[in-house]
């Protein structure tokens, strides 16, 4: 039977039930992001989802959990993951660049040739952003492609760090309207540079969910490389983008605790803690600038509990998916992520695009159907 890592919830003063259930040998996770206590996760074990199951999942705009999908990732790619876990320690050390880490991981590269790096000095998170170009026989065939590393939060109690793959101007978000050649080429920009993402490409098991689920052409792009560090992570939000059809989120290396449920069902949530009904919920999470919405998805360990007693509490390890589904404003997976453990891990989060169907280039295993790992 498969391990699925959906937890039970612990208040966060249950500290002795914590200790005991350890020592009976459970997994026990405190969940705690910029210092904020939400209680302890608890892994359990239960079967994986049929096909209907995940297709009503799917089609209802929750959560689609994949223990195990990837294997034993760690093992197949342990050389390219420590390489990658030891390079987010040097850059948050500032014992190197990031240009300087990519001309490493690019110096060979027959396509894509340096064209730039910036900083964005009104963006406090972003640490430096370098531009490539693809040429082919001596002509530039795609412009701009270019990877971003960025602190997650401006807090400084959060040391979390994430590389974005994209193109284009990040204001105009060009990156929407981009085509399939274009998205291409960064998304093998993002494979050159890091070749553990042909751990989640490859995957046969993966594909076929997708293109169960998806139910058209797909490629998976605007590529992200997480590295979320202790007491860090991401507040809860969607990802709603025009043109996105879902997310899929890989962890690659350690642990990562989630709250994820469909935007509806949060609303039905938050009708527990002083809003009228389903409608005034789904009008405050469209209003991002509520503070106390703010506190009580984030910071409040109560309605953490209620969360998990929704089933919206998922501990995923290395080997896991979880996929995300986005239909729309009102239909999307919301969820919010807290690092667990003690050091920071690695996972890859890659949006879901509909492609033209005759579009099927070399350079990504993906759009190739090259699915030969498992």
């Amino acid at each position: 039977m498969s391990i699925a890592y959906n937890a039970r919830h612990l208040a966060s003063h249950e500290h002795e039930l914590a200790r005991s259930l350890r020592a009976r040998g459970r997994e026990v996770w405190p969940l705690i992001r910029r210092d904020a206590d939400l209680g302890h996760a608890v892994t359990v074990q239960r079967a994986p989802l049929e096909p209907t199951q995940e297709d009503a999942r799917w089609r209802a705009s929750e959560p689609v959990f994949l223990p195990g999908v990837l294997g034993d990732v760690e093992r197949q790619r342990r050389q390219e993951i420590r390489g990658c876990l030891a390079m987010f320690d040097r850059l948050r050390a500032e014992e190197s660049e990031f240009l300087d880490e990519l001309e490493l991981r690019l110096h060979d590269d027959e396509w894509l040739r340096y064209a730039g790096s910036t900083v964005d000095q009104d963006d406090p998170r972003e640490v430096e952003r370098c531009f490539v170009d693809a040429e082919v026989d001596g002509e530039t065939v795609a412009a701009d492609l270019w990877a971003k590393l960025a602190w997650i939060t401006e807090d400084a109690t959060d040391s979390s760090l994430r590389i974005r793959f994209s193109n284009g101007l990040d204001q105009l978000e060009e990156w929407m309207t981009t085509s399939d050649l274009t998205a291409s080429w960064v998304d093998r920009f993002a494979l050159r540079a890091f070749p553990e993402c042909a751990a989640i490409l490859n995957c046969a098991p993966l594909r076929e969910r997708l293109d169960r689920l998806v139910g058209q052409p797909h490629r998976l792009s605007e590529r992200i490389i997480y590295n979320n560090a202790p007491n860090g992570g991401a507040a809860f939000h969607h990802d709603a983008e025009p043109g996105q059809l879902g997310v899929v989120y890989s962890q690659l290396e350690g642990h990562t605790a989630w709250f994820t449920l469909s935007k509806r069902r949060l609303a039905d949530v938050l009708r527990r803690c002083g809003w009228p009904d389903r409608r005034a919920a789904m009008a405050a999470l469209d209003d991002a600038r509520d503070p106390r919405l703010f506190h009580v998805l984030n910071r409040d360990a109560s309605f953490a509990r209620q969360l998990a007693a929704h089933g919206a509490l998922f501990v995923l390890r290395a080997g896991d998916c979880l996929l995300l589904p986005s239909q729309g404003v009102d239909d999307v997976a919301w969820h919010s992520v807290l690092a667990i453990g003690e050091r920071p891990s690695l996972a890859h989060s890659y949006g879901v695009f509909p492609r033209q169907a005759d579009y099927d280039p070399a350079g990504d295993p993906w759009l190739t159907r090259a699915a030969t790992l498992r």
